[in-house]
Formats: structure tokens, C-alpha cells, sequence
């Protein structure tokens, strides 16, 4: 009996071995897809600017094989569009512990939450979480849902986002922490949505009248309303001027290049066609950021920023 104790726990000893070395095989430390590197994070290498790393958690973080060929999906996604260039202007991407993805400016490098490398959430799941945050005294369950087409994956939303915040620093010139400082190419910008009579604040007090709503019915006027007249391409947008041009940056690339359109479900039935659809403002952004992306002397201050 003691023998056959013996052999089922060298059993159990020697499989566990195997699969952990079966495991290890399939993480590595870092990779380069495509010109584009992607690490780690390792606190002995990696620094992230204190004021940007809150949350961070300082511990070694290897890479799955399922997440490797999760961001080479993105890669692939944006070389098939021409948008490679996107991936070639941060540094390096670090996969970190953290419960949100960050754009260090001062380092160039874009930390991407871990737990946000995936490919089955979408945009539009992400937009729906964000309007269960900002409206607190509803509860959506699924009478409201909305749907992304094409369906694109809430990754390759975030990485251009913080692509985004380094063009926005490198750019128009807002300070590495996020603060605005006016110049005459970034209030070109902000002056579109942000008040500067009322300390900059968002024009349209889109949080505000989003933490009032109570009823389903409630919620589909005001989204019925931002479709239409809003100059934010998403709700988020007006958390600050940062975010804002972060995420038009990203529609300007998913209206360009991918015709992307958000639609709104009501007890299962179409109610608009696309929740960002042009607008006054929103066309006067798109224009702005093409300008920037556009202009070769901009571009190339952006390039030297590596």
C-alpha cells in the first residue's frame, strides 16, 4: 500500500512538472512582432513615472502564449489597414498588473493592463460598461445594449487611445500629467467642447445630466440626444479634455479606416444607427486630428519623440 502511495505521488510530482514546463514554454519575458516590441513588465527594468504608475503592481509579469497571439491580431488588424505606423510611435508596449492601461508620455511607452489583452471584448461592451458606471441610479440589464459594426475589439480601441494621449502630449502640447496648457494648435481644439469662461468645464455637462437619469426611457432620449448634437464621440470623452482627444483620435481612425458605426438596441429593437455619427463638432475634431496626423512636419516631431 505504502509503495503504490509512493508511485501515485511521483505521479502527481513528475505531471506537475511537465505541465508547469509545458506552461513556461509558452511564456516568454518579451517579443517583437512586426517591428513592434512588447515586454513584461520587470521592476528591476521598468520605471514607469511615479505620478502615472498608481495602481501598479510591482511584480515580475510574464507573457502567455494566448496573449502573444492576441496582440499580434492587433498588429496584424492595423499593418492590413496601413495603421502600423500607430505601434511604431510609443517605444514599447508593457503588459503590467494595473486595473487601467496608461500612456507614460515623458518615457514614450504604453503600459497595457494585463486582464484588458483580449479579443472577445468588444467596444461596444466597453461603452456599455462605462454608461452602467456613469449612471448609477439605472440599472441597463439588457433592455439597453448596444453593438459595434464591424465588431472591433475593446484592445485595439485602447492602444490607439494611448497612442492618442502621446500625440497629444507631443503635439498639442498639454503637460505629461494631463493638465492643459493653451497654445494656438491645442485650443483649436478644446475650444470645440470645454468652456473657458467656466474654468474649461465640459460644455455639454455630459456626466452631470447622466447621474440624474432613472428610467430606461430617460437614457434613450439623451443618447437619442448625443447622436445627434453632441461633439464627444463617447461619453467618456467628456471626463477631461485629454480623454477627449484621446478618444477622437480613435474615431477618427475607426470612422477612416474601419467605417465604424455604434448602434443602439431598446428591448431589442434599432433605435439609431450610430451613436457617432457626424456632427457639427464631432467633424470639426476629425478634421483637427487629420490635419495633425497629416502634416508632415508634425508627424515627424512625433517620430522624434521615441
Amino acid at each position: 500500500m505504502k509503495d503504490l502511495t509512493r508511485v501515485a505521488l511521483v505521479t502527481v510530482i513528475l505531471l506537475s512538472v511537465f505541465f508547469f514546463a509545458c506552461r513556461q514554454e509558452k511564456e516568454v519575458a518579451a517579443f517583437t512582432y512586426r517591428g513592434i516590441l512588447f515586454e513584461g513588465f520587470n521592476p528591476v527594468k521598468h520605471k514607469p513615472t511615479p505620478e502615472l504608475a498608481r495602481g501598479v503592481e510591482m511584480e515580475q509579469v510574464m507573457i502567455t502564449h494566448t496573449q502573444m497571439r492576441t496582440l499580434m491580431g492587433i498588429v496584424d488588424m492595423l499593418e492590413k489597414e496601413n495603421l502600423l505606423y500607430l505601434m511604431e510611435i510609443p517605444g514599447r508596449f508593457v503588459l503590467v498588473n494595473c486595473p487601467y492601461s496608461f500612456a507614460d508620455k515623458p518615457q514614450m511607452t504604453i503600459y497595457l493592463d494585463r486582464q484588458k489583452i483580449n479579443m472577445d471584448y468588444s467596444v461596444a461592451d466597453d461603452w456599455q460598461n462605462k454608461l452602467s458606471k456613469f449612471t448609477p441610479g439605472l440599472t441597463l440589464e439588457e433592455r439597453i445594449s448596444l453593438r459595434g459594426v464591424p465588431k472591433l475589439p475593446n484592445l485595439l480601441r485602447i492602444i490607439i487611445h494611448e497612442v492618442g494621449h502621446l500625440i497629444e502630449y507631443k503635439v498639442l502640447g498639454f503637460s505629461w500629467q494631463g493638465e492643459f496648457i493653451a497654445n494656438e494648435l491645442n485650443r483649436d481644439f478644446v475650444e470645440i467642447s470645454w468652456d473657458k469662461e467656466n474654468n474649461w468645464r465640459d460644455r455639454e455637462k455630459i456626466l452631470l445630466r447622466l447621474e440624474t437619469i432613472r428610467e430606461d426611457e430617460e437614457l434613450v432620449e439623451f443618447l437619442t440626444w448625443f447622436a445627434g448634437n453632441s461633439s464627444f464621440f463617447s461619453v467618456y470623452s467628456s471626463t477631461g479634455m485629454t480623454e477627449d482627444f484621446a478618444e477622437s483620435f480613435v474615431s477618427y481612425y475607426f470612422k477612416t479606416h474601419f467605417d465604424y458605426a455604434l448602434q443602439l438596441f431598446y428591448r431589442g429593437e434599432l433605435r439609431l444607427a450610430d451613436l457617432t455619427a457626424p456632427t457639427k463638432g464631432r467633424e470639426e475634431k476629425i478634421g483637427f486630428i487629420a490635419g495633425v496626423m497629416q502634416d508632415p512636419e508634425l508627424f515627424d516631431l512625433i517620430k522624434k519623440g521615441r
